[in-house]
């Protein structure tokens, strides 16, 4: 069986997807209403000036990782989700299951009577499966921190005893109605539908939020370094000041998607943040002014052009302290496996150093007589997925006693969802 959106080209291949993934990009750009700032004061709605040729890799990727980023934390007008995204569904408003809710208990609508539930991270549960560790049975509240970290590549002298982080996961209007539409909420309605295939213009948010208390230092709130909110988590008793620390983002406008990755630059929610020996370091060829990959306390001076699509847009000013990680799009490059990882988020699931790569990691979301969810057998965390020595392409995992497989096209949305 084949899996109707992975491709793993590369050379001429490659670049034929970038040719088809440009008129797409554009009109994904439009579709979301990027807006580009064609002269300093002047806003112009111009989506080809947003896109690059080479969108699979380089400034085209990174551009379009920030315009999706900029459209995602725009002010929204909602007092009580204030930032776009947070008014898209969550995980748990698609299934209500997933928070342990079901008939009149479920939580509909997204206006201002809207409960917000915060969920540990479900990759995080997931390696604890396969370490053989204890999961909490709960399916809300917040997860624990790593109080461990990964010594002596990343400690985690900042975090206080018993710390806590909350996830969600928010996906945009296309996504959501897809999945709906087609029943997806359920592993057998997606063994029912067969091999899914995203719309192109679907996008996943995943957002790490910690409270105060989870640090030695707590951070203040509001802070001139992170962006805070005050929010009620289902389970709070009264509104908890929250600080964003980071924020994955994919969208589906390459057949492979395309992934990236947000922190905020203060050393004391993420100090291990652009850390080469932990994940990887950061580079971002258009929202900086760096030719070059960097590390910690190497911090390069926003770009202009970024300066000015944040300007125009009106984010807060706290958002101009938040970088681009790094956008992926490849296994490999130059032979090598590309890395990509989330110094927080990643970290806190518990994800070992130099084993991250987000294309890879979703390329085993795939439902059969059981969720794949991980690498099988020796199969590699980064590069391909795939455990054929100098495999050139994504292969499908195969697992004793799997008679067959439903491709979830990278979404660990849909990997989650109850039987």
């Amino acid at each position: 069986m084949e899996s109707k959106n992975e491709s793993g080209e590369s050379g001429s291949a490659g670049k034929k997807i970038r040719r088809v993934a440009l008129t797409a990009l554009m009109a994904l750009a439009a579709l979301a209403g990027v807006c580009m700032v064609a002269a300093p004061g002047q806003v112009s709605a111009a989506p080809a000036a947003a896109v690059s040729e080479n969108l699979v890799s380089g400034t085209g990727a990174d551009r379009f990782a920030w315009m999706l980023f900029v459209q995602a934390v725009s002010p929204s007008g909602n007092s009580q989700n204030p930032l776009s995204f947070e008014n898209w569904q969550e995980q748990c408003d698609l299934q209500p299951q997933l928070c342990g809710l079901s008939g009149a208990a479920a939580v509909k609508g997204h206006g201002k009577t809207r409960v917000r539930h915060a969920h540990a991270s479900a990759l995080g549960k997931r390696l604890m499966k396969v370490e053989g560790l204890a999961v909490t049975p709960s399916k809300i509240g917040c997860g624990s921190m790593n109080t461990a970290g990964f010594p002596p590549a990343a400690p985690a002298t900042n975090v206080a005893s018993g710390a806590v982080f909350c996830e969600e996961v928010f996906v945009n209007e296309a996504e959501a109605n897809f999945i709906t539409k087609n029943k997806l909420t359920t592993l057998k309605g997606q063994q029912a539908y067969g091999n899914v295939t995203f719309p192109w213009d679907a996008i996943e948010i995943k957002v790490d939020w910690v409270p105060q208390s989870s640090f030695v230092k707590p951070f203040s709130c509001p802070s001139k370094t992170l962006y805070t909110e005050m929010i009620q988590f289902d389970g709070d008793s009264k509104p908890v000041c929250y600080a964003m620390v980071g924020m994955h983002i994919s969208s589906k406008v390459l057949p492979n998607w395309l992934w990236a990755t947000f922190e905020p630059n203060d050393p004391a929610t993420n100090p291990n943040r652009c850390n080469g020996n932990l994940y990887n370091l950061c580079f971002d060829s258009w929202g900086t002014t760096s030719a070059n990959p960097y590390g910690p306390g190497q911090t390069p001076s926003q770009s202009a052009a970024l300066a000015d699509v944040m300007k125009a847009t009106k984010l807060p000013p706290v958002f101009n302290n938040y970088y681009l990680t790094a956008a992926q799009t490849e296994y490999v490059e130059n032979g090598q496996p590309v890395q990509l990882g989330n110094s927080f988020v990643e970290f806190n699931a518990g994800v070992e150093p130099h084993q991250a790569s987000c294309i890879t990691c979703h390329n085993y979301a795939y439902a059969g007589t059981v969720n794949v969810g991980f690498p099988l057998n020796g199969w590699p965390n980064i590069g391909y997925a795939c455990n054929t020595p100098g495999a050139t392409a994504s292969c499908i995992p195969s697992y004793p006693g799997a008679k067959s497989w439903t491709s979830e096209d990278f979404s660990w949305l849909l990997g989650i969802m109850p039987k």
